[in-house]
C-alpha cells in the first residue's frame, strides 16, 4: 500500500543540455508558450547583482525590471545549457551573489553612489543626476529593443546570418541586471530604426555576449499580459545527474516548428531538484518518510517545463526515469492547456476570490478566454494518472485549489477509493465564493474526498457553510457532511514546519556568517525584519503606512531602528510597486542622516543562507497580510529566535498562523495604521520578562505542531473516516 501524493508540481524536474549550435538555433526559434514564473522557471541559480550598484547609498534596491524577454526564453532557459566549450556544470554557487549583504559590510563613508549617465546616448535627454526609477525602467526596455533591431537591421543589409546565441541556464535571469551604467557608448539615428555600437553589445555580467537574443513567434494570437513577464525567483541548482541522452551534431540549418520539436530528441537531458511549487507540502512529505510515518508513496504532477516541443518517445523516457528512480508519475498537458488553467483560471479567477477579490474588473477577460475548459481537462489528465497509478489498498491524497476535481473525478473512476483533500490556501465566506460562475462543479470535486482539510477552523467553517449555501446540505452535528451516501469529514488542520532541518541548515558556516556581518553592521539598532512578495495580497504597502506612522509618533526611532524589507521578485502590479517605493522614499527623506536611511527595501532575491540569518538577528518579524492561508516564514523566524532575541511577532488577525499562535504575537488589522503602528512600539519597547514569556509558547507551538505531525494527523483522519464508513456499509 502506497500513499499517493497528488500535487500540481512534482519534486523533480527535466534539465536539457544543447551542446549543438544547431540545436541552440532551433530552441531559439521555437513557438512555445511560456507558463507561470512561480512555478515553470527553476532551478535557476541565485541573482547576480551589479557590486557598484549594491554598494551604493540607495536604501531601495530592485533587480526586478519590466523589460520584455520572451515568455519561451524565461520557462525554458534555466534547462537548455550551451555546453559548446565547457562540460555541463551546475550555475554559480550563491556565495557569488553576496549582494544586499555586501552593502551591509560596507561602512557608509566608503559606500560610493554610481550615478547613471547618458550623456553619451545621442537623441536621450541624459543628465548626471539620478534617474526615476520610471525613467530607468522605460530605458532599459527601449534600450533593449534597441539593439535587436540593430542586430535585424545589420543582418539583412549585411546579408549574412549572425552567429546563433549561446543559450544558458544563466538566461533565467534574463535581461533583469542591465543598468545604466554598464551601457556601452552607442549613436541612434533620427529614426531610431538603427543602433550602432564601438564596442560589442556586452552586458557587465555577461549573460548576452555578443549576441542578442530576439523574440521567437508566438502562438497565441496576442502576445501575454505584461505582467506575465517576470524575473523568475533564484535557486541554486543541485548537482547535475549523468546525462541519460548522448547527443548527436549537425550542421546548422533553418529552423522549422517541426526541426524545433526535434532539437530534444536527442539532446542530453538529466533529473534535478524542483524548487517550486508548495515548499511547505515537500518539506512534510521528506519529513514525513524521515520518522516514519510515510512507508512508501508515490508522486503525481506535471514535470514542471513547457512539454509540447517534446517527442513522445521523449516523454515516454522522462516517465520512465522519473517512476523508477524518483518514484514521481509525470502528468503531461499541452501548454496551452496548462496556460489557460494556471494563468487565467488559477491565478485570474480562484486565486483573487479565495482571497477575497473577485474578479469584477470592467476591462478583466477573466471569463471570456475558456479557462475553465483547460481548469476542467487538466483536472481529468491528473484523474487519469491518479487511477493509471492506483493499486486497491492506496491512499490518494490531492492537494490545493489547482486541483479542486480531482477527488470527484477519482471518485467515479474509483468509488472505494481512500482519498484525501488539504486546500493551503484560505476558502471564502459563502458570500464571496458564490459569485464564481462554476460554484457547485467546485463544490462537488471537492466533495469526492473522504476528508477535507483546511488550515484553520474558519476556513472549514465557511466551506460547511458554503456547501449548505450552494448546494442545500447542512452539516451534521459533528461537523461532518453527507454527500452521495457518504460521510464527509471537514477538519482543520495547520500544517506546520520541519525544525530539524531547519535546524541544520541554521549550523551552515556561510549562515554564521551573515549573522556576524548583520551584528557588526547595525550593532545598536533595533533589527525590524519582513519578507512577501509584492503583491495585492501581502499587505506591504499597509506595513510600510503602519511604519511611517510609528516613525512620525516616535521620531527618536529614525535612529533606533532599521527596518529590512525583503520582497521577492514576481509579478507585481507596477502600481503597487511604485506606490511601495514612494512611501520607502518619503520615510527615508525624513531622517537626516543620508547614510543611514530607515528602511532598507529590498526588491530582489537572497539566498537561503542569507534569509536565515535575518530571522536569527531580527529583533522584530512582521507580517501584515491581507489574506493568507498560512504563513509559516513567521513560523521560521520564531524557531530561529530561540539562542537569540527571543523578539516578539507582529502577525495580522488575516492569516491563518494567527488562528494557530493566537494573542501570543502582536495580532494587528493591516488596514488599522494606528494599531499597526503601535504594534511597532510595543514591539520594539517590549520589557523582558513579557518577551520571553510569549516566546516559549510560540516556540512550543512550533516545535509541537511540525510539518510531520501535520501528515501524521491528517493519514490517521483520513483512515479512521473511510474505514468507518466502510464498517457502517
Amino acid at each position: 500500500m502506497s500513499l499517493l501524493v497528488v500535487s500540481l508540481y512534482l519534486p523533480h524536474t527535466i534539465h536539457f543540455n544543447l551542446d549543438d549550435p544547431s540545436l541552440v538555433e532551433k530552441v531559439s526559434a521555437m513557438p512555445i508558450v511560456s507558463r507561470s514564473h512561480s512555478t515553470y522557471d527553476a532551478p535557476a541559480q541565485a541573482p547576480t547583482e551589479s557590486t557598484t550598484q549594491l554598494l551604493s547609498h540607495s536604501s531601495v534596491q530592485s533587480s526586478a525590471t519590466p523589460t520584455p524577454i520572451p515568455n519561451f526564453i524565461r520557462s525554458l532557459a534555466s534547462r537548455v545549457t550551451s555546453t559548446q566549450n565547457t562540460p555541463p556544470a551546475s550555475p554559480p554557487a550563491t556565495a557569488d551573489v553576496e549582494d544586499f549583504f555586501f552593502k551591509l559590510s560596507t561602512p557608509p563613508s566608503v559606500a560610493t553612489h554610481s550615478v547613471p549617465n547618458l550623456d553619451s546616448v545621442s537623441g536621450i535627454a541624459g543628465s548626471n543626476s539620478a534617474l526615476s526609477a520610471e525613467f530607468e525602467r522605460n530605458f532599459r526596455s527601449i534600450y533593449a529593443r534597441s539593439l535587436r533591431k540593430a542586430a535585424a537591421a545589420a543582418a539583412a543589409a549585411t546579408g549574412k546570418t549572425s552567429q546563433p546565441p549561446a543559450i544558458s541556464s544563466n538566461l533565467s535571469n534574463g535581461l533583469s541586471n542591465l543598468t545604466i551604467s554598464n551601457i556601452p557608448d552607442l549613436s541612434v539615428s533620427e529614426d531610431s530604426s538603427t543602433i550602432t555600437s564601438p564596442t560589442s553589445s556586452s552586458f557587465s555580467n555577461g549573460l548576452l555576449t555578443p549576441q542578442v537574443v530576439t523574440h521567437p513567434k508566438s502562438r497565441a494570437a496576442s502576445p501575454p499580459p505584461e505582467k506575465h513577464l517576470v524575473t523568475p525567483r533564484s535557486k541554486s541548482i543541485p548537482d547535475v545527474p549523468s546525462l541519460r541522452v548522448a547527443p548527436k551534431k549537425g550542421p546548422p540549418s533553418k529552423s522549422s516548428p517541426t526541426d524545433a520539436a526535434s532539437a530534444f530528441k536527442n539532446a542530453p537531458w538529466s533529473v534535478v531538484k524542483y524548487h517550486k511549487g508548495n515548499g511547505g507540502l515537500r518539506n512534510a512529505i521528506v519529513r514525513a518518510e524521515a520518522e516514519g510515518v510515510i512507508s512508501t508513496k508515490r508522486w503525481i504532477g506535471t514535470p514542471g517545463m513547457p512539454t509540447d516541443a517534446l517527442e513522445d518517445d521523449t516523454k515516454k523516457a522522462i516517465q520512465r526515469v522519473l517512476l523508477e528512480e524518483y518514484a514521481d508519475a509525470p502528468v503531461f498537458v499541452t501548454d496551452s492547456t496548462f496556460e489557460g488553467h494556471y494563468t487565467h483560471y488559477c491565478k485570474d479567477i480562484l486565486w483573487p476570490t479565495f482571497h477575497y477579490q473577485i474578479p469584477d474588473n470592467p476591462k478583466s477577460k477573466a471569463y471570456e478566454d475558456h479557462s475553465w475548459v483547460h481548469y476542467h481537462a487538466l483536472n481529468t489528465a491528473f484523474a487519469d494518472v491518479v487511477v493509471a497509478n492506483y493499486t486497491p489498498g492506496d491512499t490518494i491524497w490531492v492537494h490545493d485549489y489547482h486541483l479542486l476535481l480531482v477527488p470527484g473525478l477519482v471518485r467515479d473512476k474509483i468509488p472505494d477509493a481512500k482519498i484525501g483533500f488539504f486546500l493551503h490556501i484560505a476558502f471564502p465566506s459563502s458570500e464571496v465564493y458564490r459569485c464564481l460562475p462554476t460554484r457547485k462543479l467546485l463544490l462537488k470535486g471537492m466533495l469526492g474526498a473522504d476528508v477535507v482539510g483546511f488550515q484553520s477552523n474558519e476556513y472549514a467553517r465557511h466551506f460547511r457553510q458554503t456547501v449548505q449555501v450552494v448546494l442545500g446540505i447542512a452539516p451534521n452535528s459533528d461537523d461532518s457532511i453527507d454527500y452521495e451516501g457518504r460521510k464527509i469529514a471537514v477538519v482543520a488542520m495547520a500544517i506546520g514546519i520541519d525544525p530539524v532541518s531547519l535546524k541544520l541548515a541554521g549550523e551552515d558556516p556561510q549562515v554564521k556568517t551573515w549573522r556576524q556581518m548583520l551584528r557588526e553592521r547595525w550593532p545598536d539598532k533595533k533589527m525590524i525584519v519582513g519578507r512577501d512578495k509584492l503583491d495585492q495580497f501581502r499587505g506591504v504597502r499597509h506595513k510600510m503606512l503602519g511604519y511611517e506612522r510609528f516613525l512620525k509618533t516616535y521620531p527618536e526611532y529614525r535612529e533606533k531602528a532599521i527596518f529590512i524589507q525583503v520582497c521577492l521578485t514576481n509579478i507585481a502590479s507596477q502600481d503597487l510597486e511604485s506606490e511601495v517605493y514612494d512611501i520607502v522614499t518619503r520615510i527615508n527623506a525624513s531622517t537626516h542622516v543620508v547614510s543611514e536611511p530607515p528602511v532598507v527595501f529590498l526588491h530582489q532575491d537572497i539566498s537561503f543562507e542569507q534569509y536565515l540569518a535575518l530571522l536569527y538577528e531580527a529583533d522584530v518579524f512582521v507580517v501584515t497580510s491581507l489574506r493568507e492561508g498560512m504563513n509559516l516564514t513567521c513560523h521560521e523566524y520564531i524557531f530561529c529566535q530561540r539562542e537569540t532575541s527571543k523578539g516578539p511577532l507582529i502577525l495580522s488577525e488575516f492569516t491563518g498562523s494567527a488562528a494557530v499562535f493566537g494573542d501570543r504575537c502582536l495580532l494587528v488589522n493591516p488596514w488599522d495604521r494606528v494599531q499597526v503602528a503601535d504594534a511597532f512600539h510595543k514591539a520594539v519597547t517590549m520589557p523582558e520578562k513579557e518577551r520571553e514569556e510569549r516566546y516559549e509558547k510560540l516556540y512550543s507551538e512550533v516545535t509541537t505542531n511540525t510539518c510531520a505531525h501535520w501528515v501524521r494527523l491528517f493519514l490517521n483522519k483520513l483512515d479512521r473516516t473511510w474505514e468507518e464508513h466502510h464498517e457502517k456499509n
